[in-house]
């Protein structure tokens, strides 16, 4: 039998990262695999957007820690540091995070849509 790979994760209010994409304005987002927001967001989206969905589903998240040698086991992760947290490893360079929904098994991703954003300036 094989064990689950545990991912070093940190949690997130909903609030805490909506207020985090409102200081995003000119960043534009796409979620992929989460039922709840692709239902009633239509993707690629602004920021406020997504932050006001945010806010209306209040969950909190978890948020997974792909930088090497993390020790993160569920505490709060300041805003302050989501942008180093952000996997950039990708041909454009945007910001690109794993989610799920604190008491959720299903990861998605919430990554960043430069052309998006390229198109709507």
């Amino acid at each position: 039998m094989t064990r689950a790979v545990k991912l070093p994760y940190y949690t997130i209010k909903a609030e805490e990262l909506a207020s985090w994409l409102d200081r995003q304005p000119d960043a534009w987002w796409i979620v992929d695999g989460d039922p709840a927001l692709t239902s009633h967001v239509d993707f690629p989206c602004p920021s406020e957007e997504l932050s006001e969905e945010l806010r209306r589903v209040s969950k909190p998240l978890r948020m997974f820690d792909p930088r090497e040698n993390s020790i993160a086991k569920g505490e709060s992760v300041p805003v302050e540091q989501l942008d180093d947290m952000a996997d950039t490893d990708n041909n454009s360079g945007a910001r690109t995070y794993l989610l799920c929904w604190e008491g959720d098994d299903i990861q998605w991703l919430l990554a960043e849509d430069p052309d998006a954003a390229k198109e709507s300036a």
